[in-house]
């Protein structure tokens, strides 16, 4: 097979694939606005990422009770589908495209979705590798005291999760503990309490 021969079959896959996921999308009653734009601003990159193309449609699809053809009416709805779509078929993670896939779930069923944090939700998650996800999994929200220092944990881990906003440094036990080379007294921050919920699921 000479490399044009190479190229036209690999042109070939990407179109059959394509169709296959369009025709899945076209399945779901009122999903034709929201994946139109998609495919309008994002077509060559779903092309090029039809793995990615097919996990969001088929969570779409296999969620009728949530994606109904009223919820795709809405134009905040319509502007979150088409936002969220572009990030989760650049994002590499396996794992953290299923925690995408929540978030994306929980901006579906919002009441109020200009309201709902989707933006700083996926930004968060992007920002975060599995070590960072793993030791947030491993904060207690629920402890009496919400104050507390770890010990024997990954420190950039945990300063990427202060840094995110998703927990908090107790500035009163900082000096002390900064003093003593230790990790700071920390507790779960409001938005890592939200945050928490999708990566949990």
């Amino acid at each position: 097979m000479t490399d044009k021969d190479k190229i036209l079959a690999k042109d070939s896959a990407l179109v059959v694939a394509d169709a296959i996921v369009d025709e899945i999308a076209k399945s779901i009653p009122g999903v034709n606005i929201a994946w139109g734009l998609s495919k309008a601003m994002y077509g060559a990159g779903m092309k090029l990422r039809q793995n990615k193309a097919l996990e969001w449609v088929e969570m779409v699809r296999d969620n009728p009770q949530i994606y109904i053809k009223s919820l795709f009416e809405q134009t905040s709805f319509q502007d979150g589908f088409v936002y969220s779509l572009e990030k989760y078929l650049i994002e590499r993670n396996e794992n953290k495209r299923k925690y995408f896939r929540n978030i994306f779930l929980g901006f579906s069923t919002a009441t109020d979705k200009n309201e709902f944090h989707l933006e700083k939700l996926i930004h968060t998650l992007s920002q975060l590798d599995e070590s960072d996800i793993s030791l947030l999994k491993d904060i207690d929200p629920n402890r009496a005291d919400n104050n507390y220092q770890l010990q024997g944990v990954n420190s950039d881990s945990l300063w990427s999760l202060i840094h995110a906003g998703l927990v908090l440094q107790n500035n009163t036990a900082r000096f002390a503990s900064e003093a003593e080379n230790t990790l700071p007294f920390i507790n779960m921050s409001p938005f890592g309490n939200e945050f928490i919920k999708y990566i949990t699921r």
